[in-house]
């Protein structure tokens, strides 16, 4: 992966795509059919909504499957064995919503449904077992870090427990059935904006959903990093499991935020920024990638960049997105598919890159995911 190659026909998207098929390009693409992804996004700059797409790669050609109008801006999209999809709003958020395997907007629950006293932080994850629901969120007045434990089925809470930290935003579920919780650590007015930044501390925690007992805690030397999504790698025979953690700087000085990481890996014991590379400190989101790494987009670089742990000081571009976000891994692949201003495109190690416009008056949000 030593460099990049253009697509043609691209027009303003400003797409460039690269991998080992740059460097084959005589070698015949597989062909990839239709895929069909959750999302959420804004119609015609005026209504929020969530639904789903129906992605050809063959033809270039994305179009909206269902659609359900919500009252603000989505973020994370989780999709459901069944078929269909969990959405969160977008901090501070103020609905969870559930749509079924046939596109029908089956449940939504409302912060004021509770009693108002907290606000969504946009992520919700299942617990292995498939009976629970982890949802991040923050006391509208203290601003301290929950997590609600929610019983599937419902999406009421059943329990809750203390994130140990502030701005808790992505939790994910280790082999154990243990919460990584990743602490934002910024303090924030109850609108969301942010405030008092020489406060910041951030936090990676592990705790036990059962009690809230917390069972570890790391940060990183510069509390001015803050992890916001992050993502379990997918291990080679005989590799490390880590977690890749995504970081937004938050320094007042520009030339700081700009040359600060993007990326921090947690092995379990230790958490380290194992690359400095330019990419303007500032992670859209993180996904597995080939080798057991992970793939980033740096949004503010319109870069989208990978690590692998055998190459643990390099981070490489694999490829240029106007507004990158949203990642999400393709389906037995080492590959994934990349949420953009315009568009949205397909990075595969091993294969041609491809890209398609959204649809018609579609402004996509932050996140997406593949439905069964």
């Amino acid at each position: 992966m030593s460099g990049v190659t253009h697509l043609a026909g691209l027009g303003p998207l400003g797409l460039l795509l690269g991998g080992a098929a740059a460097q084959t390009a005589h070698a015949r693409s597989e062909e990839d059919g239709v895929l069909r992804v959750a999302g959420g996004w804004r119609l015609q700059e005026r209504e929020h909504q969530i639904g789903s797409l129906r992605l050809d790669w063959q033809r270039g050609k994305a179009t909206i499957e269902s659609a359900h109008t919500v009252a603000s801006l989505p973020h994370a999209i989780v999709p459901e064995p069944s078929g269909g999809f969990l959405a969160v709003a977008t901090r501070p958020g103020t609905w969870l919503a559930r749509v079924d395997a046939e596109g029908r907007l089956s449940q939504q629950l409302h912060s004021a449904d509770e009693g108002d006293a907290r606000s969504y932080d946009g992520h919700v994850i299942a617990s292995r077992d498939g009976q629970w629901l982890y949802t991040g969120e923050t006391d509208r007045k203290s601003g301290a870090g929950w997590v609600s434990v929610r019983d599937v089925r419902t999406l009421r809470k059943v329990a809750e427990h203390c994130t140990h930290g502030i701005d808790p935003h992505q939790i994910l579920v280790d082999e154990d059935g243990m919460l990584i919780v990743a602490n934002g650590g910024i303090p924030r007015t109850p609108s969301g904006a942010k405030r008092n930044l020489e406060d910041m501390h951030p936090l990676l925690v592990r705790m036990d959903p059962r009690n809230g007992a917390l069972l570890g805690q790391w940060e990183l030397p510069d509390p001015r990093l803050s992890p916001h999504h992050i993502a379990w790698n997918d291990p080679p025979a005989g590799g490390k499991r880590l977690l890749g953690i995504g970081l937004q700087a938050e320094h007042d000085d520009e030339d700081r935020r700009r040359e600060a990481p993007v990326l921090a890996v947690w092995d379990g014991l230790t958490l380290s920024t194992p690359t400095r590379v330019l990419a303007e400190g500032y992670a859209g989101d993180v996904a597995a990638g080939p080798n057991g790494g992970f793939v980033l987009t740096a949004q503010k670089a319109n870069r989208i960049v990978l690590w692998q742990p055998q190459q643990p000081t390099e981070l490489l571009t694999i490829g240029q997105v106007q507004n990158p976000c949203g990642l999400w891994p393709l389906p037995d692949a080492p590959g994934v598919a990349i949420g953009g201003g315009l568009g949205l495109a397909r990075w595969h190690a091993s294969q041609a890159g491809r890209m398609m416009r959204w649809p018609a008056g579609l402004n996509a949000g932050n996140h997406w995911a593949v439905l069964g």
